[in-house]
């Protein structure tokens, strides 16, 4: 009774939360459609994520695709699987408190989740046909409360990463509920990306993750250089109740090398940061994105709430397309109310130092890759788009900064002249700070 009940909530839920004027998923799970249980029908275990189980999850969400779609519910455990492809029509209930730790050899990269449609990984072997493949209809959400992906016992090592979702070639879905553990982890926990191919064929239906709602994710100790979210591709997609501690809770930058690089139609709404580098960052790099309208950010001990970067044509991308030009946001793209909390745990990259007044100097810490101080909150917006583009921003309010608080939105100018690498090498020979080392610094002796 406990498990048809809270289905039956779930889908109350869902059909009421695709009503909203602003969701971009249509929810098309059927709350009296068939229904499956990784654990009784497929013999999913839970041995606190012992084993790889891969196979077993594959297997269902492919019985259930073959069977026309309908509901996977995984029960409550702790299990271990990656690369799991997810089919069209096929909607993952995920019960409350569950954790899923991503099967990751030591050495390689993975992917918890993978909402892609299955294909060659050697794109000179692929068909147009192969290529412009997509799944469509499916979500992955929490039955009864929050779920886990949690790599949080993993440390950061060179050449290794992980996503716990990546999204690609698929139209219509839904990603909710989900907690990540990280670790300061290279990658987002979830990714938004296009399908980068050769092919000049235009007009695909689908090139990257489209009609798509992300909300109610949150994500712990992320990287100052990664998030929760990163979009690299996507079109006509939600986001709204993210939470990031560290790193970037929306991370609108399109810096991956191709030609479909580029996002349009993004809507955000209630969009927290604490600890991290800020709650909604745009960086076009060479893309020439779409609107974006963001309402509803907020900042705690972060070093800005919103940072709005120029573009600029990566040397990768040149390579590519020796016509790449700086990118942008289309006219009408916004970010607004907006609210920065002022803290000392904020992860501020070295590039800013000359931002950070020299009252805070003596309590900064070197801890991220030898890029990322600990240290104050900086401002509320930094905007750097220039004449590049215009992003209109409204209703910005601070709290508790003795330093810009009669400067809501800052530019470099704002900044003391000098160059921040010179600058930050003074530092470190003021405080004997290695320039190889990422633990805390040696204080000056006084």
């Amino acid at each position: 009774m406990k498990l048809i009940s809270a289905l039956a909530a779930l889908s109350l839920l869902a059909i009421g939360f695709a009503t909203t004027a602003s969701a971009a998923y249509t929810e098309t799970m059927d709350p009296n459609g068939p229904t499956k249980n990784a654990g009784a029908d497929y013999g999913l275990v839970d041995d606190n994520a012992k084993s790889n189980q891969s196979d077993v999850m594959q297997k269902a969400i492919d019985d259930v695709a073959a069977s026309g779609g309908g509901r996977l519910v995984i029960p409550k455990g702790t299990y271990r699987f990656a690369n799991v492809l997810l089919k069209s029509n096929v909607h993952l209930l995920i019960e409350k408190d569950t954790v899923i730790k991503p099967f990751w050899p030591e050495g390689t990269k993975t992917v918890v989740f993978d909402l892609d449609a299955e294909r060659s990984s050697k794109k000179k072997q692929m068909t147009l046909e192969q290529e412009q493949a997509f799944i469509e209809n499916v979500s992955i959400r929490g039955l009864g409360g929050r779920w886990i992906i949690d790599y949080s016992d993993r440390e950061r090592a060179k050449g290794e990463g992980v996503r716990g979702i990546l999204a690609k070639m698929v139209r219509n879905f839904l990603i909710a509920d989900l907690d990540v553990k990280d670790n300061y982890s290279t990658y987002c926990g979830i990714t938004l990306t296009p399908m980068q191919t050769d092919s000049e064929t235009k007009d695909w239906p689908v090139s990257r993750a489209t009609d798509g709602t992300v909300r109610n994710c949150r994500i712990f100790n992320a990287s100052p250089g990664y998030g929760l979210t990163q979009l690299h591709g996507a079109q006509s997609v939600h986001f709204e109740d993210l939470y990031g501690e560290g790193g970037v809770t929306l991370r609108m930058e399109t810096g991956a090398v191709g030609d479909k690089t580029a996002i349009y139609d993004i809507t955000g709404k209630n969009i927290v940061n604490e600890n991290g580098r800020c709650a909604v960052m745009c960086g076009p790099h060479s893309a020439m994105n779409g609107v974006v309208q963001i309402d509803g950010i907020k900042s705690i001990s972060s070093a800005f709430a919103v940072q709005i970067g120029m573009g600029g044509v990566k040397e990768a991308e040149l390579k590519h397309n020796p016509n790449a030009t700086d990118g942008s946001f289309a006219k009408g793209s916004y970010v607004k109310n907006i609210h920065a909390i002022f803290g000392m745990r904020a992860q501020v990259k070295t590039h800013d130092f000359l931002g950070i007044p020299t009252e805070y100097h003596d309590g900064l810490n070197l801890r991220w890759e030898n890029k990322f101080f600990e240290g104050p909150s900086i401002g509320a917006v930094i905007d750097e788009s220039g004449d590049h583009y215009d992003m209109i921003i409204e209703n910005v309010t601070m709290e508790g900064f003795k330093y810009n608080a009669d400067k809501p939105i800052l530019t470099k100018e704002d900044f003391p002249k000098g160059k921040w690498a010179s600058a930050v090498s003074q530092w470190k020979a003021d405080y004997g700070v290695s320039g190889k080392t990422e633990k805390q610094k040696n204080k000056k002796a006084k």
